[in-house]
Order: structure tokens, then C-alpha cells, then sequence
């Protein structure tokens, strides 16, 4: 490795800006809710998924709109996100400060800076969190000048034996991270996992890829709103929270 690389090797602080102010923005109050379209596919087939909590029970608030192709695999995601007491909650990063603890390694990449973290289980997480944490490796780029995330990575070391048996040869986990500009605050636009394996002695192969066509922030109420807007205005910083929806 040349020198040049090495000296634009360096340490960062989460508490401290850019990286504290662009964590921040992954971490919206609980008040924000998001109406959203989405798109899915594993190669086989497509859905496209409309989600709107305003709309009022019983009536459906997670519906499938367009579907092409057959996969049971797929259908299974659809209906895992669809069963999420907040299927909006999947837009936003989990715990991604506490992840990435107090100090990292960043790289100077020019406009953006890669910062390398292994993650550190969080109170939030459970078993196959904790779990996965002994396996993978995260990857996040930051925008400096913008204290903005931009993309989110996790890779395998190598191959690791799977929970419950079965074998996993190679994992990969990104998603994309996009700023709306009435809030400011920083969702997941697009992800992508790819999983190759073995489990019952049979090959497995995984590639999902979910965009995120229409989105729609809002408050659960005009005083949450006020609040967070007159916080932020008066220079108080963003205004975050545990992202626990009902």
C-alpha cells in the first residue's frame, strides 16, 4: 500500500460532525410516518406494493398493485414486510449509530469519505442481529460537505454456517440513502441483498431488490410537526427518536 494511500487513512468520531450531524438525519422522531410505493423483485417476478397508514382500518393499507411472475420466495418478503406493525419503519436505517460505535476508520475518497465499522450489537437487536454481527463487515459512505449518508454496505467475511443449519458462502446487504428535502431527514430509497448458499444440501441462490418509486412524509399530528420544525429552525439541531410506530 502505497503512502498516499495510508495518509488518507484516518479516525472519526460518531459523536462529532459530519458523521454525528448525517447519523442524526437516519434517526427521525417517532411522530414522522411515510406513505410509499415500492417496487420488488428476485429476477423471477415483480410487485409493486402500495403502503399508506392514513388510510383507516379495516381497510387494506398494504396492497399489492401490479404482481408479475411467479416466486414463492418473493411473495414470502412481500408478506413479511406487509405484517410489520410499521412497514414504513423499514425505510429507515436501524440503530445504525449504535452500530457503528464511538470511533471508525475512514478513508478520504474526495467528495466522499468510506468509513469501515464492524457492527456492534445494539439493545434493539435480537438473536440472528447479534448473530449476523460476528459474520459481516459494514461499509457507509459519507458526504462531508453535506453530513449526509449515502449508501450503506454489508459483507461477508466468508463462508459461516447458517442458524438452524444450512451454510451461507457469500452475503451481501446494501442499501441506498436519499435526503427529503422538506424534513431533511435521511430514508432508504433502494436496497439490495444477494445470499448464496446451501441449506438441506440443496444450492440456494438470492438476489432481491427493492426501489422505492413514490414516497410521501408526514407528521401524526400538526403539534408533532410544529415541534420538530421549530426545534430545528432555532438551531437546536435535528430532532431524532426511537422509530417505534403503532
Amino acid at each position: 500500500m502505497s503512502f498516499a494511500v495510508l495518509a488518507a487513512a484516518f479516525l472519526i468520531s460518531t459523536g462529532r460532525p459530519p458523521l454525528e450531524t448525517a447519523l442524526a438525519r437516519t434517526e427521525p422522531p417517532p411522530s414522522l410516518r411515510a406513505a410509499f410505493t415500492v417496487e420488488l423483485t428476485d429476477g423471477e417476478a415483480f410487485r409493486e406494493i402500495r403502503y399508506d397508514p392514513r388510510i383507516q382500518l379495516p381497510e387494506p393499507r398494504w396492497t399489492v398493485v401490479e404482481a408479475n411472475g411467479t416466486s414463492d420466495e418473493l411473495d414470502r418478503v412481500v408478506e413479511e414486510w406487509g405484517e410489520e406493525i410499521s412497514p414504513d419503519g423499514w425505510l429507515i436505517p436501524d440503530d445504525l449509530e449504535a452500530s457503528m460505535g464511538g470511533v471508525v476508520e475512514a478513508d478520504d475518497l474526495g467528495r466522499l469519505w468510506r468509513i469501515e465499522f464492524e457492527h456492534q450489537p445494539s439493545s434493539n437487536d435480537g438473536p440472528i442481529d447479534r448473530w449476523a454481527s460476528e459474520h459481516l463487515i459494514g461499509y457507509t459512505w459519507l458526504d462531508p460537505v453535506g453530513q449526509n449518508l449515502v449508501r450503506v454496505e454489508y459483507h461477508s467475511f466468508g463462508p459461516f454456517d447458517a442458524p438452524g443449519g444450512g451454510r451461507v458462502d457469500s452475503y451481501t446487504h446494501q442499501y441506498i440513502l436519499h435526503q427529503d428535502p422538506e424534513y431533511g431527514v435521511s430514508f432508504i430509497s433502494a436496497f439490495m441483498v444477494d445470499v448464496q448458499g446451501e441449506i438441506l444440501r440443496e444450492d440456494i441462490s438470492r438476489s432481491y431488490r427493492a426501489r422505492i418509486t413514490d414516497i410521501d412524509f408526514f407528521f401524526s399530528s400538526p403539534v408533532e410537526e410544529s415541534r420538530f420544525l421549530r426545534q430545528r429552525n432555532a438551531g437546536n439541531g435535528p430532532v431524532i427518536g426511537v422509530m417505534v410506530r403503532q
